[in-house]
């Protein structure tokens, strides 16, 4: 029976053979960093009703995969607005 090759043994081959190895994709979101890494940005949390959660969701994806994010943005933004008056 034939031993099947290592799924590392292309790599090591090409790296003893001297050849430039291609680089490895990039994992995560394309177009640089995220709001993850962004000090601009602030993780929180908050508990609401799942199926508050789950309604939520379907709609933001009938807005073309709007971000939970962009939402709370905007709708603290309004509220923070009236808080103003």
């Amino acid at each position: 029976m034939k031993e099947k090759p290592s799924k590392f043994a292309d790599m090591l081959r090409t790296r003893k053979d001297g050849e430039a190895a291609e680089p490895a994709a990039k994992r995560g979101r394309p177009g640089g960093q995220g709001k993850r890494g962004n000090p601009d940005y602030a993780q929180v949390t908050a508990y609401i009703p799942k199926t508050l959660h789950n309604e939520t969701k379907v709609n933001l994806i009938r807005q073309n995969n709007r971000e939970f994010s962009e939402l709370v943005e905007e709708l603290l933004t309004g509220w923070n607005l009236k808080q103003g008056r």
